[in-house]
């Protein structure tokens, strides 16, 4: 005989003593609880699809949420390639947390040190759990990645992308190539979503002494990289999401995604012609 766990019995129970305690004999359906006030009481199964109601109360409003989640909060702006979605989120030197990104990918050195821009915010929200873990495999070479732990709450997995080769020089190659090793930890992981922090200031020398022309130019570039980077990475995400810490740079990516996509849309329409 299939045995009841106590979860199971407790509806039951319930009920059973809100009979009881009424003093119903009869049917489910034909019996009413007397309420102070009413002269003829509220019948009993009322009183426990209210029941019901209230117990399930919790997850039904949790599925919900998850399903209007991203009607909710949405992506500042979104393009599609190769059944990607890449998304630009915009949160001032803040974790966006409605992102609800699996996982973080973050631009780092050959010594895998987590110590400027969005590295630093990543490493400290992390508790240094990925750093001590990197820095037992570190040095890596230029292209190559290296995956830690994530931050409690946030995401599951921080992934380190030596982007950068000795001399902190990048080219959109080595990017690639990064990304696409990057991404391929997670697929192993079996991870859809990543975030990825804008690269602007990890591509400017001296932040404090560039010029606004100066810093618009980087940006654009930045965001012509990534593009182009996720897409040719060949990966298994789902969602790719660019991570503008700095308000300045926003409107420039989402200028340059529009006209990614125009040119993207442009080359896939000539290629099937």
């Amino acid at each position: 005989m299939k045995r009841i766990s106590l979860r199971q019995a407790t509806p039951l129970l319930l009920v059973s003593a809100l009979f009881s305690l009424s003093g119903c004999t009869g049917t489910l359906y034909n019996d009413r609880v007397p309420i102070p006030g009413l002269s003829e009481g509220i019948y009993t199964h009322y009183l426990a699809q209210l029941l019901l109601v209230g117990m399930l109360h919790a997850p039904i409003v949790g599925v919900l949420a998850w399903l209007l989640w991203p009607v909710l909060f949405p992506p500042f702006y979104r393009v599609r390639a190769k059944g990607l979605s890449i998304e630009l989120w915009v949160s001032q030197r803040k974790y966006p947390w409605a992102s609800r990104s699996q996982a973080v990918i973050v631009p780092v050195a050959p010594d895998l040190k987590m110590v400027f821009g969005a590295a630093k915010m990543i490493r400290d929200w992390g508790a240094n759990r990925a750093q001590y873990e990197a820095e037992e495999v570190a040095p890596l070479k230029p292209g190559e990645a290296f995956l830690g732990s994530g931050a409690r709450y946030r995401w599951n997995h921080t992934v380190l992308a030596v982007i950068f080769d000795e001399q902190k020089r990048t080219n959109p190659e080595l990017l690639t190539e990064a990304l696409r090793n990057a991404i391929a930890k997670l697929s192993a992981e079996e991870v859809s979503s990543a975030l990825i922090p804008d690269l602007t200031d990890n591509l400017i020398s001296q932040t404090n002494w560039i010029t606004d022309v100066q810093r618009e130019e980087t940006a654009r570039t930045s965001a012509r990289m990534m593009l182009d980077a996720i897409v040719n990475a060949n990966s298994d995400l789902k969602v790719a999401r660019i991570w503008v810490f700095d308000p300045r740079n926003r409107d420039i990516f989402v200028e340059e995604m529009e006209k990614w996509q125009e040119e993207y849309n442009a080359k896939t329409a000539a290629q099937t012609a």
